[in-house]
This record gives C-alpha cells, sequence and structure tokens, in this order.
C-alpha cells in the first residue's frame, strides 16, 4: 500500500459549527497545539492517559519520568501541569524536576510535593507539553 502526501493551507468545517470560526490556517494546528499530554498516578505507578509518550518511570518517591515518542526540537517547551488527590486532598503541587538537567528533547521530570514541600506519590496528576517538534 502506498503513502502519499495531502498538502493544504486551511482547515474548514463541512457546516457544524455555528459563527465563524469554520476555518483554521494549518500553521496554528502545527504551533499551537499540544505536542504531548500525560495523566498518571503516582500511587499506583501508572500511565492513565498520554499523547507522545513512549515511557513512564516511577523514579523514586514524588518524582516521575515521561519519555516521548517523537522528540521535541529543544527543552525550551512550556508546560502546564497540575497535581493532586482523587480524596480531595488539598495543597498539592507539580514542578519540573530540574535536578537531572530535564526537561531536554527527549524527556521531562516531575516533582509532586505537598504544602510542607515533602515529595509525595499524589494519585492525580497531569501536565500539557506545548513547543516545536523535532
Amino acid at each position: 500500500m502506498a503513502n502519499g502526501t495531502i498538502a493544504f493551507d486551511t482547515l474548514q468545517t463541512s457546516g457544524q459549527i455555528s459563527g465563524t470560526a469554520r476555518s483554521l490556517d494549518t500553521d496554528f494546528v502545527v504551533s499551537g497545539s499540544a505536542k504531548a499530554w500525560m495523566r498518571w498516578d503516582m500511587s499506583a505507578s501508572t500511565l492513565e492517559g498520554s499523547f507522545n509518550v513512549s515511557g513512564f518511570t516511577d523514579v523514586s518517591t514524588g518524582i516521575s519520568q515521561f519519555n516521548y515518542s517523537s522528540n521535541l526540537a529543544d527543552g525550551n517547551y512550556a508546560i502546564a501541569g497540575i497535581a493532586g488527590e482523587k480524596s480531595g486532598g488539598g495543597n498539592r503541587a507539580l514542578g519540573v524536576n530540574g535536578n537531572s538537567s530535564v526537561p531536554t528533547t527527549a524527556l521531562i521530570r516531575f516533582y509532586s510535593f505537598t504544602s510542607s514541600w515533602g515529595a509525595s506519590d499524589l494519585d492525580l496528576n497531569g501536565a500539557n507539553i506545548s513547543g516545536d517538534m523535532a
């Protein structure tokens, strides 16, 4: 089976969307969409959902590592994330674990902690990565 290429500059809906936002320049799709996302449970060491993630590692208490399926262009990408507990625990946070020279083009590590700054394996974590693909 042969694979081909479709080239176009604008995506347009067939009428399912009302209002004026019925077309989109493909540059917005390439530059403005998430390049990776992940949702995971540190307490069970499980990846609950992801995009562009080839591996998940429970490095140690409160530290999770994700390897990308397709590398990013550089380590200067935007990261948005959240941490919490499914039981409703408060004052939880998620940060990027930069002690090991990450994020890189191939991976990122997150550190979850409580309000007392103690590492904690939280069960409700999520992150979105925006940047340029390699």
